[in-house]
């Protein structure tokens, strides 16, 4: 028979099973848990990293976009540039003509048109008047005179043409040089713009990334704690099996111990009955039928 110390073996043993299965129910729940926890955090890491290229993606556009600005910016600065050039040289020459113009306006006062009127009733009066050799000579000196005045006055005159002309040029290059102006301010708001929104989504790339980061932090350390679990419960169930087989080994023993007890009453009524045999004395049913299993009759 097992002794009480090795039964209240068996019961410790038994008692340990139980919390060990408890034990590894536990650490199986958990350690589920846990890797779903994982996942759910690989998700969110994952549309996190997503939503970064997105913003990457954005920052880069607006980036390209204020560049492109930045060189129309610089481009029409160039023409606006040339275009003063072009300005500041057509009001010297138009300031030039000018000065010309007031030169010739002090030495000739008659206009032009009366000086061309009065050479051809001069030279009409030459052609059909008749004239002795000083009156002719006269009134040819006199119409030099007056053709010497005309030629100053039509110089004059061309100046005066010169000048509104540039004046018209004028104003189509300061036109067209605050059109570049205008350009240029145009764009660098579209640039400030551009900059603006790239920088915003810089920073949004740098919140997103932080929690992805942070994400795939906590993911590494779930997953950490979720190996640490399953490890545990490997060693439960291991532990369990172990358990569960010395509980096995305890009470294969023990029932091998109860035939054995078995077999030594069995033994010891066999060998009774047949010295009650041997005497001649009356068997019982269960004492002939021992004997008989026994092969001793």
């Amino acid at each position: 028979m097992a002794s009480k110390a090795e039964t209240s073996k068996t019961e410790d043993v038994v008692l340990r099973l139980a919390e060990i299965s408890r034990l590894a129910d536990q650490l199986r729940e958990k350690r589920d848990q846990l890797n779903k926890e994982a996942q759910e955090l690989v998700k969110e890491r994952d549309r996190l990293n997503s939503l970064v290229a997105e913003w990457l993606a954005k920052a880069r556009e607006h980036r390209e976009k204020r560049d492109e600005y930045n060189q129309k910016v610089a481009d029409f600065k160039i023409q606006r540039d040339e275009v003063h050039q072009k300005l500041k040289a057509k009001i010297g020459e138009r300031q030039d003509t000018e000065e010309v113009a007031e030169k010739i306006k002090d030495v000739v006062t008659t206009p032009v048109h009366v000086l061309r009127k009065r050479v051809r009733e001069l030279e009409w009066t030459l052609q059909t008047s008749v004239l002795d050799l000083k009156q002719e000579r006269e009134l040819i000196e006199q119409i030099a005179l007056i053709e010497g005045d005309l030629e100053i006055a039509e110089q004059m005159l061309s100046k005066r043409q010169e000048s509104v002309r540039a004046r018209g040029e004028i104003e189509d290059l300061r036109l067209l040089m605050n059109a570049h102006h205008n350009s240029v301010l145009e764009f660098a708001r579209q640039s400030q713009e551009e900059n603006q929104h790239m920088i915003e989504a810089y920073a949004e790339v740098d919140v997103l990334r932080k929690r992805a980061d942070e994400a795939h932090r906590r993911y590494l350390e779930v997953r950490r704690e979720a190996d640490e679990s399953h490890r545990r419960f490997i060693e439960a169930k291991q532990e369990s099996a172990r358990l569960r087989k010395e509980i096995g080994e305890v009470r294969l023993r023990q029932r091998l111990e109860k035939l054995q007890v078995m077999e030594e009453r069995l033994e010891q009524k066999a060998s009774t009955a047949l010295e009650k045999f041997k005497r001649g004395e009356k068997l019982t049913m269960e004492e002939f039928s021992l004997l008989m299993k026994r092969g001793l009759l």
